[in-house]
């Protein structure tokens, strides 16, 4: 009877306070537009079963209650972590993440100011680590009464912060209300109330569970999946059979040898240096609407070629990096154990270094992120600088770039060189140095302190060239200008990259310039075109299969295929296809698929022709690029 008594004491109190927990922590997801911000009946139930075994657990055993409890408490964290970084990043906390975000904890720290600007949008976000480990820390050593008191005093913190109508935050005022009254009535020897509340709740769940197994109502509380499991449970996007698949072939780009064009060998000999502005979106001048003057962009002259759509395939550096040098689509580091897994051989480098070329990478970031060296190495380069191997000498941020022109020199010798030269200053937090002199982007929201990043790095990098110019001819020199990703700041409920494939991630600035091209404009590129085109103008075969074509070429295959880094299940979190200015996005976040249409440079939504085959097709999409784990548990 003790034992039924104890349970009765510590099941009612424990299931209000973690459904009060859980409101509170909707309520932060809420704040990137989460699917749903109320409970629905999948997370009744799942709460449930954590009160009932816990409580019985705790009942029969404290020390297996405890232990339960750290169990528990640490799920509970993760289920926090996994708002916030929605909130963020909009990436989830899933078993194929966990291990990514291991590997990227220093990347992560890079973000830790604007989860702090979360916490001070949403105050009551800071309680719920406390309260989850409250709440389970009071469980295990059967606190009842306590435990009664915290379910009340997190009702009170959500009904007075949430955003649902005024009814619904009125009723829950008056359960704090009454839990606080519960909460004396257990310090007394009073034992009706709580058998009472007991019958009462699973009573109810019981006849909430039976009636929507008879009745199938189709309200998003009886049919919104609860995300609880999420971390531990597989997740996996199934391909559908396709029935009529005769178009499907146009619609999934293959890789192919690379053709010569007319100008195949016009810049034989020519060096090459190729810089990737870190996270530079299309907005650097001359693309429409573009608030940044660029020093860079008046290097390239009369003999510009640009391309009016340039696309990263993938909008982070690990990935589109990966792309560039292999040509290839890579299986997704983050779904493997060894992040240096990347699909395919990097050819580029190696066929360059065979024609008598010095490599060179040139990064003023961490390369260490996210085992970055690992396929710097694996590409090849003669030569590989981070951020910890650039000197001050009395310089900052990417300022020490500069202090490399006289070991770039030295290294190159009387050699025909590759370079590749990327920043750090305008990858989120964003940092300005000189804030005196860059500062024409007023406010103070993070857009404004981007774009005066990105001037500044376009200044550093513009001096960098003039001074390597004072050591080096650089007449006979292909020079490339564009970003290895792009930027967004809440477009589609997405900020920042790597998260999403919409436009403001994925298309970049692309100039190209040397003394022997005449200027052309190009109606779309990609990354992997990148490579055919250098060799192609420097009259280099290349025996190997890739994506991508020289963009000398006229006739090129207006058809791309975007994935995100950030995974959900077995595939990247977002996919889509942009063929003839008509794009497909599958968002696996939300389960929701859309139709863009491109019309005089602006994308607009459609309605959605036919969800089966945009989702059949995507998924096709991924399984021959090896996309999609098709052996997840």
């Amino acid at each position: 009877m003790e034992f039924l008594t104890g349970i009765a004491n510590l099941l009612p109190v424990l299931y209000l306070s973690l459904i009060a927990i859980l409101l509170l922590n909707k309520e932060l997801r809420s704040k990137r537009g989460a699917l749903s911000k109320t409970l629905s009946l999948a997370d009744l139930n799942w709460l449930a079963g954590i009160a009932f075994l816990h409580s019985v657990v705790s009942c029969i055993n404290g020390y297996a209650g405890i232990f339960l409890a750290l169990i528990f408490a640490v799920y509970g964290l993760l289920v926090w972590l996994d708002a916030m970084l929605f909130v963020q990043y909009r990436i989830e906390v899933n078993r194929e993440t966990i291990t990514w975000f291991f590997k990227g904890t220093k990347g992560l720290l890079k973000g830790l100011p604007h989860l702090f600007d979360i916490l001070n949008k949403y105050r009551p976000a800071i309680l719920i680590p406390l309260l989850i480990i409250g709440a389970f820390g009071l469980s295990a050593y059967s606190l009842s009464a306590k435990l009664a008191l915290l379910a009340a005093i997190v009702f009170v913190v959500y009904g007075l912060s949430a955003s649902t109508p005024r009814t619904f935050r009125a009723l829950v005022g008056l359960l704090g209300t009454g839990l606080c009254l519960m909460s004396g009535l257990l310090e007394s020897e009073f034992r009706v109330f709580e058998y009472s509340l007991f019958m009462l709740l699973a009573s109810l769940l019981l006849f909430i569970n039976i009636y929507a197994l008879l009745k199938r109502p189709k309200s998003a509380f009886f049919t919104t999946p609860s995300l609880l499991p999420n971390i531990v449970l597989s997740d996996d996007f199934i391909v559908a059979e396709q029935t009529d698949s005769s178009t499907d072939h146009h619609f999934i780009p293959q890789p192919d040898e690379v053709k010569r064009s007319q100008l195949f060998g016009t810049c034989k000999g020519a060096n090459v240096i190729m810089i990737t502005m870190e996270s530079l979106g299309c907005y650097i001048k001359p693309y429409p609407g573009a608030p940044v003057e660029s020093r860079l962009e008046k290097r390239f002259g009369s003999n510009r070629w640009l391309s009016e759509q340039h696309f990263s395939l993938c909008p982070n550096t690990t990935v589109s990096t990966n792309q560039i040098y292999t040509g290839m689509y890579s299986n997704n580091p983050y779904n493997k154990d060894d992040s240096a897994y990347y699909g395919a051989d990097p050819h580029y480098i190696r066929d360059l270094k065979a024609q008598g070329y010095k490599t060179l990478f040139l990064d003023s970031a961490n390369t260490g992120l996210y085992d970055y060296w690992k396929l710097l190495e694996r590409i090849g380069f003669d030569h590989i600088w981070g951020t910890d191997d650039l000197p001050a000498n009395g310089l900052e941020a990417d300022y020490r770039l500069w202090n490399m022109v006289d070991e770039i020199v030295d290294r190159v010798g009387d050699q025909p060189y590759f370079l590749h030269l990327i920043n750090d200053q305008t990858h989120m937090p964003y940092e300005v140095v000189d804030k005196q002199r860059f500062n024409r982007h007023k406010g103070n929201s993070q857009k404004s302190l981007y774009l005066n990043a990105v001037e500044e790095a376009d200044y550093i990098i513009d001096e960098f060239l003039n001074r390597l110019a004072k050591k080096l001819d650089l007449s006979n020199t292909i020079l490339v200008f564009t970003g290895d990703h792009g930027e967004s700041f809440g477009e589609y409920g997405y900020s920042f990259h790597s998260n999403s494939v919409i436009p403001e991630q994925t298309q970049v600035p692309f100039m190209l310039t040397h003394p022997k091209l005449s200027a052309k404009t190009l109606p779309h590129s990609s990354h992997f075109d990148l490579f055919p085109t250098f060799f192609d103008l420097l009259g280099i075969d290349y025996g190997h299969t890739c994506f991508g074509q020289s963009l000398a070429l006229d006739e090129r295959e207006y058809c791309y295929f975007f994935h995100s880094a950030t995974l959900k299940g077995n595939t990247p979190a977002n996919f889509s296809l942009l063929k003839d200015d008509k794009l497909y996005w599958f968002d696996r976040l939300f389960n929701q698929t859309y139709q863009f249409t491109r019309q005089q440079g602006r994308w607009l939504n459609s309605p959605v022709s036919d969800k089966h085959w945009i989702e059949t097709m995507l998924g096709r999409n991924l399984l021959q690029k090896g996309l999609i784990s098709v052996d997840s548990p």
